[in-house]
């Protein structure tokens, strides 16, 4: 690495960011002297404060407040001359992938500084499309295509304004307040919440936010994002949950999986008939995993699927999905409620 690229790191690393640059640039930015002193810390020797000054007026993403030598300095993602200055085919291409996912995974006011380079990759590749080259790279985002959820509804939108305000606290760290209507109520509910957002979460489409309030420690709720409303990020900072992992939170604690109950031996009988050409039909149930010990022992007609789970809402629609071709076996409880629901399905049908 070079000198210059060691000073451009090391000042982007130690600037401070700023939300609005009219109101925060005098409060929040660096004189040359803390840079200086700061950057004694990084690297040596301590380039002048000419090379400084120089290198930190050829950053886009770097502004300032005041005169020549009394110029305050700090770093802002607002920056309207944000660009690719050498767009080619392979950027140019990422750019519009990260397009088709950006919109959930990267803060509004990123997206905002953004818009004007996926608007450039588009038009980069939609230009050249004709060059051999660039040909497939325009082509490539009509070859893929995430589906979000495995039923046929039609997915809740989260308002703009909603996503902008949750994602600028999340970044920003700052609390939260909003309104959420709760499940089956048309209606905001009265209550107005003041808590700390900790995640976003998207599920099969669904947009969920987690968050949380220091009167209820290690307490966290979910709210779905669209229904949520007078939203609005406070100047108050967020209150930390060190013990929170949005992985564990996830995975292991099984939050979206909705009423998680406790761990049980699952077994199951699952069918797999002969097809008209005399072949046995293959179950998706050797494919998709429902636990890390999950053992298959084959049988003549099929096989009996054994696993460690955690009854869920997840588990019960996957179960009820392959309803016609499987037979819970174990344990008694999950097997009773099969035999129930059957009944009632046979008093509606037959």
């Amino acid at each position: 690495m070079g000198h210059n690229q060691t000073l451009v790191d090391n000042l982007l690393r130690i600037l401070p960011y700023v939300e609005d640059e009219e109101a925060d640039g005098m409060v929040m930015g660096m004189a040359m002297a803390e840079i200086r002193e700061r950057l004694a810390a990084l690297q040596k020797p301590v380039p002048s404060d000419k090379q400084i000054r120089r290198t930190l007026l050829k950053l886009d993403s770097v502004g300032s407040y005041g005169a020549t030598r009394g110029k305050l300095w700090y770093r802002s993602i607002e920056r309207t001359d944000f660009r690719i200055q050498n767009m080619n085919t392979n950027m140019a291409m990422a750019m519009c992938a990260l397009k088709q996912v950006a919109d959930r995974h990267l803060p509004a006011v990123v997206l905002d500084d953004l818009a004007a380079t996926f608007d450039g990759a588009w038009r980069y590749l939609e230009a050249h499309q004709g060059q051999p080259a660039i040909g497939p790279a325009h082509g490539w985002s009509r070859k893929i295509l995430r589906i979000d959820g495995t039923h046929p509804t039609v997915l809740p939108q989260v308002p703009s304004e909603v996503y902008r305000q949750v994602s600028g606290a999340l970044y920003f760290n700052r609390k939260l307040s909003f309104r959420n209507t709760p499940f089956g109520e048309k209606s905001p509910s009265e209550r107005l919440y003041v808590m700390t957002p900790l995640a976003m979460v998207d599920r099969a489409g669904v947009l969920y936010m987690v968050a949380w309030g220091p009167r209820l420690p290690g307490r966290r709720f979910l709210f779905r994002m669209d229904r949520l409303s007078e939203v609005q990020v406070l100047s108050e900072s967020a209150d930390p949950d060190p013990s929170f992992d949005l992985e564990d939170y996830v995975r292991r604690e099984e939050a979206l999986n909705f009423d998680p109950g406790e761990e049980t031996r699952l077994r199951l009988h699952v069918a797999e008939p002969l097809t008209d050409d005399g072949r046995r039909r293959r179950h998706p149930l050797r494919e998709f995993w429902l636990s890390a010990d999950q053992r298959i022992q084959e049988e003549e007609n099929g096989f009996t699927l054994t696993a460690t789970v955690r009854p869920s809402v997840m588990l019960w629609q996957l179960l009820h999905g392959h309803a016609s071709s499987i037979e819970v076996l174990e344990p008694e409880h999950i097997r009773e409620r099969f035999v129930e629901e059957a009944r009632q399905l046979a008093r509606r049908y037959l």
